[in-house]
């Protein structure tokens, strides 16, 4: 790598016999850091915050700078910490949290469909009362109403 401008290395693992077979979400990323010259305000503050979060993030570390948190980027590779850093119980656990999480969602959305799906059908009903007594009123005869309306003679009767 001495060699070379860049300083940022990305490399995938791929299988030497068949290049198009690659390790999915398995990579390893250098940066050489002597390498990285920073010449906007934008890459300067960026650079601070990873060497920041190089030299004071470790296993003791009990509270995260706000600066760490703020930026999107450390933001991510603190998360992905604390997660490595979870012992198997709390792991489970945290896997069990996001799955309750998951499922809070799919029933609030199939609730809310459903809700959808009975407030139509009430409002096709009501439409179609509506309407025969409408129809009714105009002196029309019921199996008509009936058949026009899905509603039974009983019901248009009722009305």
């Amino acid at each position: 790598m001495q060699d070379q401008d860049e300083f940022y290395h990305d490399y995938a693992i791929v299988n030497v016999e068949h290049s198009d077979r690659m390790i999915e979400g398995l990579r390893f990323v250098f940066v050489e850091l002597p390498k990285f010259k920073p010449q906007t305000i934008k890459e300067k503050k960026m650079a601070v915050l990873w060497l920041r979060f190089l030299t004071e993030i470790d296993g003791n570390t009990s509270e995260v700078p706000t600066e760490l948190l703020e930026a999107p980027e450390t933001s991510k590779a603190l998360k992905i910490l604390e997660k490595s850093a979870y012992t198997e119980a709390e792991l489970n656990a945290y896997e069990y949290y996001w799955d309750a999480v998951y499922n809070e969602r799919g029933a609030i959305r199939h609730g809310y469909k459903q809700g959808i799906e009975q407030g139509m059908a009430q409002g096709i009903a009501q439409a179609n009362r509506d309407n025969a007594m409408k129809m009714k009123a105009d002196g029309m005869p019921t199996d008509l109403i009936a058949k026009y309306t899905g509603l039974s003679p009983e019901d248009i009767e009722a009305l």
